[in-house]
């Protein structure tokens, strides 16, 4: 993985950001035409919790700026309820289509105060997909909770209200006794990842995945959850890479 370098102006704490590339991005050595799936032996399964009251990630555009090629920007997680964790310290990922100029913030705020939990700007080196730790050293989130996430393009940072954005929500909930006794079985990444994806867990089955290195599951998983533009945008970036 390629470690993102981080503005000086980074706020409260400074959690671990990568990009997927190296291991998962030598599966698409030889890129897959755009719009083509590729076949894979996964029986990854992802089964969306209890969904309660539809919600969807929600988006200002992508626009980019005002630089020649737009940026999107598109965070990975289920398009049409709020994703979970089991961890008190999740990881989180999105995809920006091109390498922009200007810095990128991510924010995690809990739902109903005011002030964030911590906020994290990262200067963009490459176009793809990233994930950001949260660092270990903050309070976990609380089991019940929601928390909304964001990732900003910072167009002014005198004028903020240019920005270019999108955001989502995050929940943390127990693990049931049986989902702890199929991970104690579980003999590898690929295996968690699995109980986590059938348990419901987005966020916990997307970071184990992520340490696998056939990225054909980790695809298969936002496929899934309707986000097969960003495969598809993926594959077009390791192409001119």
């Amino acid at each position: 993985m390629t470690a993102v370098r981080v503005a000086a102006s980074t706020l409260f704490l400074m959690p671990a950001t990568s990009f997927l590339d190296s291991s998962l991005n030598s599966v698409f050595a030889s890129p897959a035409k755009p719009g083509v799936t590729r076949q894979t032996k996964s029986k990854f399964s992802y089964v969306p919790p209890n969904r309660g009251t539809p919600r969807r990630t929600q988006a200002t555009g992508s626009r980019g700026c005002t630089e020649a090629a737009p940026v999107k920007l598109a965070l990975l997680v289920p398009n049409d309820h709020t994703a979970q964790t089991s961890l008190g310290h999740p990881t989180f990922f999105w995809n920006i289509s091109e390498k922009p100029a200007q810095p990128l913030e991510f924010a995690l705020v809990e739902s109903g105060v005011a002030q964030p939990i911590f906020v994290q700007q990262v200067q963009v080196e490459k176009a793809g997909i990233a994930k950001l730790e949260m660092p270990s050293n903050l309070p976990e989130l609380v089991p019940g909770k929601e928390y909304r996430w964001s990732v900003t393009l910072i167009c002014n940072k005198n004028r903020r209200s240019n920005d270019t954005f999108v955001q989502s929500w995050i929940k943390r909930v127990a693990r049931s006794p049986q989902v702890e006794e199929k991970l104690t079985a579980a003999t590898s990444d690929r295996d968690r990842a699995s109980v986590y994806a059938e348990a419901g867990l987005w966020f916990d089955a997307l970071n184990a995945i992520s340490s696998n290195s056939s990225k054909d599951e980790f695809m298969l998983l936002l496929d899934q959850v309707g986000l097969s533009e960003v495969a598809v945008q993926d594959r077009q970036t390791v192409a001119r890479q």
